[in-house]
């Protein structure tokens, strides 16, 4: 029982104490620059954004990352403008007007918490001319209160409206090795990669089988409340799945130069499959209710003022029941595709500006439904201190501002980055980003 706790306990703060910001993959270069890298990553770190570059000549013959560390966390609605804005304040003066604003700034998808964690495993990271191998531990967090729900304790429940209070929930901890290779073909460079995806563990409520609702009604012959909801928690330690990353890039043009790639092209899990961490790990003993499936069924049953005066009140409104399921142990999950078209453009030796417009396919994991748009600079007048500074603005309700640099000399490369996640100033902004790697390069003779 001890080790189960621990070992859960473990599981999701690693994942919580680490935004899905659209990338897995994160390297302080990217991470300075706004995530605005498919047109000027290069060697190990063009992997996940635009293999192709694999192929493009540099200084660098080779690279390898002997550390690296990538934490994002942020929430959708917490930041210091808005702790001033409401603590101690009386919401119901003024006819309630600042507490209507509060009801107002709550998002469509309700309260969420975005984490995740990046770590590039040392020594494996390697790339050497149009060649490269990774390995990644990734830690992927999305939890959160539903906007109905929020509502409902803030305000109680309106008239007239139902609340949805469908809840979202996923944890993730998984590693993802690969292989990629690009080569040149006419005017243009072509790059691929293949992912083994391996998963640790995951917890999460599956999407299509959980719901709920709350109803009140105040009219003639209906005035009471009702309401029901089903919740299907998931969960496993182990799994497989593969996916690709196709890219494509042109040679410079004037300087400028232009990408498109396709992440995770059918990406997918398979949870309850036999691997290295699930021989030594008991699921039994690790997850919570014995590493099965759960179910928490509700309802709310025309609850009315007369009807809490009689017998087993609570029981007969409100019937609520939660059970293990077994065979919980099969299923997958999708591992988002993302697209996303870059340019960049070296006006000399010194100055780079690059832009990409990114987009996923669905709002989960690292995912969104929606465009983004990065743009980044780096000015290398001092070759030992980069300076690198980027914007991003779209996907989740996104708006970043990020800065980095870094210290070259020689073979021996540390670079570092921070991110104000979710707004562009300190006091607007809703989480933090922070990215550092150590890297060695070989140069071309």
């Amino acid at each position: 029982m001890r080790t189960r706790v621990i070992v859960s306990c473990l599981l999701f703060g690693f994942a919580l104490a680490t935004t899905v910001s659209g990338q897995t993959r994160r390297d302080p270069r990217a991470v300075a620059m706004g995530g605005a890298y498919g047109s000027v990553s290069r060697g190990v770190f063009c992997i996940d954004y635009n293999p192709a570059n694999l192929a493009i000549e540099h200084q660098y013959k080779s690279y390898r990352v002997w550390t690296g560390l990538n934490l994002s966390l942020s929430s959708n609605f917490l930041s210091l403008n808005g702790y001033h804005k409401y603590n101690g304040k009386n919401l119901e003066a003024n006819g309630g007007a600042l507490k209507q604003e509060f009801l107002d700034e709550i998002p469509s998808d309700g309260w969420r918490f975005f984490a995740d964690a990046h770590i590039a495993l040392p020594f494996v990271n390697y790339s050497f001319d149009n060649k490269a191998i990774t390995s990644d531990l990734i830690a992927i967090g999305d939890l959160g209160l539903p906007r109905g729900l929020v509502r409902f304790i803030f305000n109680g429940n309106p008239i007239g409206e139902s609340l949805d209070i469908k809840f979202s929930e996923e944890v993730l901890l998984m590693s993802q090795w690969s292989y990629s290779m690009a080569f040149p073909v006419k005017d243009f460079l072509l790059g691929f990669t293949f992912k083994y995806l391996q998963g640790i563990g995951y917890i999460g409520l599956n999407p299509d089988s959980s719901y709920g609702y709350i109803n009140t009604y105040f009219e003639q012959g209906k005035n009471y409340i009702d309401g029901e909801a089903k919740y299907l928690f998931q969960q496993s330690i182990g799994g497989r799945g593969f996916a690709m990353d196709l890219g494509f890039s042109t040679k410079e043009i004037d300087g400028y130069r232009f990408g498109l790639s396709l992440t995770n092209l059918f990406g997918r899990i398979y949870w309850g499959k036999r691997t290295l961490f699930s021989r030594i790990a008991d699921p039994e003993k690790i997850l919570p209710w014995n590493g099965k499936y759960f179910q928490y069924e509700f309802q709310i049953n025309e609850a009315s003022f007369d009807k809490f005066f009689k017998k087993d009140a609570y029981k007969n409104i409100f019937p609520g029941k939660g059970k293990s399921i077994d065979d919980s142990t099969k299923f997958s999950i999708s591992y988002p595709t993302l697209a996303r078209f870059s340019v960049a453009k070296q006006f000399d030796e010194k100055t780079l500006i690059s832009s990409d417009f990114v987009t996923g396919f669905e709002n989960r994991l690292f995912s969104f439904g929606a465009w983004k748009w990065c743009i980044g600079a780096e000015i290398t007048r001092s070759p030992k201190w980069p300076v690198r500074v980027g914007i991003s603005l779209g996907g989740r309700d996104h708006r970043e501002l990020t800065f980095g640099s870094g210290y070259h000399t020689g073979f021996l490369h540390l670079d570092w980055a921070i991110g104000l996640n979710h707004g562009l100033w300190v006091t607007s902004a809703k989480g933090l980003n922070f990215s550092f790697s150590i890297y060695t390069t070989g140069k071309r003779k």
